[in-house]
C-alpha cells in the first residue's frame, strides 16, 4: 500500500509539470518511467519494458493509470477538465443540436 501512495504522489507531480499527460496515459507512463527508473526507458523497446518492468523496479501500466484516476478525482485542478475557481457567479451553458 505504501508503494501505491508513492506512485500517486509521483503521478501528481508529473500531472502538475506536464499538462499534456493529463489526457494521455501512455505519455504519463513514459514520463513516469523516464523520471523514476535508473535508465532512459524511452530508449528501450516496448517488449523490453513490458517484460522487464519489475526488474527495473517500476509499476505496471495499469497501476499508473489507476493512480492517475485517483489523483484526478482528489485534485480537480489536474483533471482532464480543470474546474474553474469559484467566484460566486453561476454560468449556464445550453447546447442546442
Amino acid at each position: 500500500m505504501n508503494q501505491t501512495k508513492t506512485v500517486e504522489s509521483r503521478v501528481l507531480e508529473i500531472l502538475k509539470e506536464c499538462p499534456k499527460s493529463r489526457y494521455d496515459d501512455m505519455l504519463l507512463i513514459l514520463h513516469y518511467y523516464n523520471r523514476y527508473s535508473y535508465m532512459r526507458v524511452g530508449e528501450l523497446s516496448l517488449e523490453d519494458i513490458v517484460f522487464n518492468y519489475k526488474a527495473l523496479g517500476l509499476p505496471c501500466f495499469e497501476t499508473i493509470r489507476r493512480a492517475r484516476q485517483r489523483v484526478q478525482s482528489l485534485f480537480p485542478e489536474v483533471s482532464r477538465n480543470p474546474q474553474p475557481e469559484q467566484s460566486g457567479s453561476i454560468s449556464i451553458v445550453i447546447n442546442i443540436a
